[in-house]
């Protein structure tokens, strides 16, 4: 009677386990396999989530009333 009572937390024990190697293994590989190149230049197509100035900003200019009459 005893065998059939003990075997659930050893179930769940090893799922656990499984679980919890799952992840350090994915946590592994994202540290060996970045989503960017951490050394690519910055002349080249950025797959950087940095931000390095590199891309032509749009601005956009907008004259008020006040702005126009201020030139004249």
């Amino acid at each position: 009677m005893e065998n059939k009572s003990s075997s659930g937390w050893k179930f769940f024990a090893l799922l656990f386990g499984a679980l919890l190697a799952g992840v350090a293994a994915y946590y592994i590989y994202k540290k060996h396999n970045p989503d960017y190149d951490p050394w690519e230049e910055p002349w080249e197509n950025s797959s950087s989530p940095i931000d390095l100035g590199t891309t032509p900003k749009k601005v956009t200019a907008e004259t008020t009333d006040e702005e126009v009459a201020s030139e004249d």
